[in-house]
């Protein structure tokens, strides 16, 4: 079912890039079986994004219908890992296997690296937390929207797989920089919060997504790399 909404939120920033607004439509298939998860997605999609529409699918089913019948226009997939038909990472596992080319965020209920990081492990381009705050999802978005993202992610999983001080904190934003040098002087997430004046699950967020720009599964790896 494609979804058209109203922005509520005039405080987001837009994240419409340049130079493309004659282009066609861009789509993101959200799946998630909770209407309200679904209403605030696509409420900060309108609000942040002018030509970005929203496909959504309560189920891994039909999922898998609506990108197969929108293959070339979908450019990321947000993706619930409980569905009412699929638990887990089965669904996916399942949507890789189908569409391999298909870029998915992963959304969850829980607060854990070791979710986020095998998510990722398993093809996911980011795991966000659902409780994250509209303009963190909104920037992330943004982010895997961007036709450079891959690019940068690629060279980042390089770059740490080598051990050496990683490159890929040169495309970190200020905030993941203030991040990662609290993560570095060890700092507990907890101290974090006080340190930043961020929420909690906010500053889990950002270390989740940490991982997956260094291309490591735990908070001890990424130390390493700069060892």
């Amino acid at each position: 079912m494609l979804t058209q909404s109203r922005p509520f939120d005039a405080e987001l920033p837009r994240f419409d890039p340049p130079g493309v607004k004659e282009a066609g439509p861009r789509r993101i298939l959200l799946v998630d079986d909770h209407a309200l998860v679904r209403m605030s997605v696509v409420n900060v999609c309108a609000s942040a994004f002018k030509d970005v529409e929203v496909l959504e699918a309560t189920s891994l089913a039909a999922a898998l219908a609506l990108y197969e019948r929108f293959e070339g226009s979908i450019q990321l997939v947000l993706l619930d890992l409980n569905l009412p038909d699929s638990k887990g990472f089965a669904s996916l596992l399942t949507l890789k296997r189908r569409f391999p080319r298909s870029r998915i965020l992963v959304l969850s209920g829980a607060f854990d690296d070791a979710v986020a990081a095998e998510a990722c492990v398993l093809g996911a381009e980011k795991f966000l937390h659902k409780g994250a705050d509209r303009a963190l999802l909104a920037a992330t978005l943004s982010d895997l929207l961007e036709p450079m993202f891959q690019a940068r992610r690629d060279a980042a999983a390089a770059s740490a797989s080598t051990r050496r001080s990683p490159s890929a904190a040169n495309t970190l934003s200020p905030r993941e920089i203030e991040i990662l040098d609290l993560v570095l002087q060890g700092k507990t997430n907890q101290e974090i919060v006080v340190a930043t004046g961020l929420k909690l699950g906010t500053v889990k967020n950002y270390i989740s997504g940490l991982f997956v720009v260094f291309g490591v599964p735990s908070r001890s790896k990424l130390v390493s790399l700069f060892v």
